[in-house]
């Protein structure tokens, strides 16, 4: 379930613009699989076992990882999940009418911007492991990174532009069917068509990807070698946030625009190419989610309400 990695995990490790912009479309992580609910309650052991299979934590790393984890879904499910639930009700009222570039751009923005309160939120425990950290498991992070990169080399920069071109259309119809349900053959005719942008796009988003990865490991190697203080790690951090969301050069920022503007040309043109029926799927699909939003909020506050249990004495 990626939404939950999406939900905790700190954005330094991932970066598909598309992806992003469908998650936008169908409103932040809480969107990317169906089991949103489950997905979402069970988030502390998932985030433990994708942070673990990034750095193998160790026996002392272990429970302050587990607490900065459970102290963040707090967090989240009190001040950011009613956000989340606003976010989703505006995109169910947006996907019932014709949709354009500066309504999406918007929830885009809205989105990004509690990613990163969400990051924020999270540096001075990211600091606390990186501080932590021991070579062997840098050495593990950059492993892990080589090899997504080999598979997403593989899936989506094949030599064979007509397979690469394959791959991509299916991912983009996996998160269009998502919102919308099925689509007939015309529609996935237009759809491919003005998907030549985003095709075009790959080696630039690949470049990137990779120039994060390479920034955030300098980072980490940096505080693994120098140890500074946490306050100084926190604001390494942030300063990598800032280059995240507003790339450090302008070559890097250009691209970051002409692959952003690609990716909300694409949404737009899928979401006005529907009928009528698809998007009462989209909205039935909305609103799903945002039940289980609202449940998983009424879940925290009786879950805070309720009294702890005291320690009986013998």
């Amino acid at each position: 379930m990626g939404v939950l990695r999406r939900l905790t995990a700190y954005p330094f490790l991932r970066g598909d613009r598309l992806r992003r912009l469908f998650l936008v479309t169908a409103v932040v992580a809480l969107t990317a699989c169906n089991a949103v609910k489950l997905g979402y309650q069970q988030g502390d052991r998932l985030a433990y076992w994708w942070i673990d299979n990034y750095v193998d934590v160790s026996a002392s790393q272990e429970p302050l990882t587990r607490d900065a984890i459970a102290r963040f879904f707090a967090w989240h499910r009190k001040d950011q999940l009613p956000e989340i639930a606003r976010l989703l009700r505006q995109a169910k009222s947006e996907v019932q009418q014709p949709v354009s570039a500066t309504a999406v751009g918007k929830i885009q923005e809205d989105a990004q911007r509690l990613a990163r309160v969400a990051f924020d939120r999270s540096t001075p425990d990211v600091a606390d492991l990186l501080l932590t950290l021991t070579p062997e498991q840098i050495a593990r992070m950059e492993k892990k990174f080589a090899d997504a990169n080999a598979k997403y080399r593989k899936e989506y920069l094949r030599p064979d532009p007509a397979a690469h071109e394959e791959a991509r259309f299916d991912k983009v119809m996996d998160y269009a069917r998502l919102v919308y349900g099925r689509f007939s053959s015309d529609q996935e005719a237009t759809i491919r068509r003005a998907m030549a942008p985003v095709v075009q796009g790959a080696e630039a988003r690949y470049a990137e990807r990779v120039k994060r990865q390479q920034e955030w490991l300098a980072l980490v190697r940096q505080v693994q070698a120098e140890h500074p203080p946490k306050a100084q790690v926190v604001e390494m951090l942030r300063r990598y946030g800032d280059h995240w969301q507003n790339p450090p050069t302008r070559e890097r920022n250009a691209r970051y625009d002409a692959n952003n503007e690609a990716g909300l040309a694409l949404t737009v043109t899928i979401a006005n190419l529907t009928t009528p029926e698809q998007r009462a799927h989209a909205a039935d699909r909305f609103q799903k989610w945002i039940d289980d939003a609202n449940a998983l909020m009424r879940d925290g506050t009786a879950n805070a309400a309720a009294p702890r249990p005291t320690r009986s004495e013998n």
